[in-house]
């Protein structure tokens, strides 16, 4: 049984995960990146938030981190307290499109991070759902970064485009969605096989806290118009593209285009700890 078990979590780190947003590893990282650039009192507000945190079942979960509950609203995903809308906001990239029609009634990811903002700064609020706020957050921020979860080809986000990357091997066929997901992550953050927060994350967070100085803070919908521009000009950046039509067959990636998305999903990350924590500060902290 021992031997099974390490063989399928072997398995596991090269099977992409379900598309809802970056993969685990993705949103570790940027969970973690925020949890060094924390002042003072937004750290010792988290500390407090999560001291009797609960997990998707509502047991203890012993997580103090906003790293360790990253996934959380991945975790609750076949619970009652899960919102799949929340995670995206599916603007397409040809042509203009109404925001109701990708954000119906405040149904999508930019505004329900707005609503929770305000639900985490407000201290007359209950601790149960200040720390559920915040639980949502860390998560949403990480999920509008990821240019898929901002932009769509009548394709679901890209889940309906197979493809295959050159040169890597995967357990089996997965689509754009999951590529973006996982394994071009793992090449973004050069941690080969390994599902982990990069080793490197202190230097991260230092690079992301001064790339961050170079870019806006802005606010979510910012944040998910530059997610939408990335995907027209990079992820959909491939032979066989058409407006509102998914291609047949399988879309081979070759080491160019994984390349150029390495660079763009590193800079994601990095940009949306650094912003995860810049409002976090504002909302616990007191920070301008």
């Amino acid at each position: 049984m021992r031997i099974l078990l390490c063989i399928s979590l072997f398995m596991a780190t090269l099977v992409p995960s379900a598309a809802w947003g970056w993969g685990s590893q993705g949103h570790r990282t940027t969970a973690a990146i925020a949890d060094r650039l924390l002042n003072a009192p937004a750290r010792a507000a988290v500390r407090e938030l999560l001291a009797n945190d609960l997990d998707a079942g509502g047991h203890p979960s012993n997580r103090h981190t906003l790293e360790a509950i990253a996934n959380w609203a991945d975790e609750i995903r076949d619970t009652s307290m899960h919102h799949a809308s929340w995670h995206y906001d599916d603007r397409p990239v040809c042509g203009n499109a109404m925001r109701s029609s990708y954000c119906s009634e405040g149904n999508c990811n930019t505004s329900q991070t707005q609503k929770l903002l305000a639900v985490l700064g407000n201290p007359s609020v209950s601790t149960r759902r200040r720390n559920e706020a915040l639980k949502w957050i860390v998560h949403l921020v990480g999920d509008i970064h990821q240019p898929l979860h901002a932009a769509g080809n009548d394709d679901a986000g890209g889940n309906d485009v197979r493809i295959e990357l050159v040169g890597i091997k995967t357990w089996d066929d997965i689509n754009l969605h999951n590529a973006w997901d996982t394994p071009l992550v793992k090449i973004a953050l050069g941690t080969g096989r390994r599902a982990n927060t990069p080793r490197n994350i202190d230097a991260l967070a230092a690079e992301a806290n001064s790339l961050l100085g170079t870019e806006q803070l802005g606010t979510p919908r910012s944040w998910a118009a530059e997610s939408n521009e990335l995907a027209r000009t990079v992820v959909y950046d491939f032979a066989g593209f058409a407006c509102r039509l998914s291609p047949p067959g399988v879309i081979r990636l070759d080491a160019a285009y994984q390349a150029k998305a390495a660079g763009v999903i590193r800079k994601r990350l990095l940009l949306g700890g650094a912003r995860l924590a810049r409002v976090l500060n504002q909302a616990l902290g007191g920070a301008q």
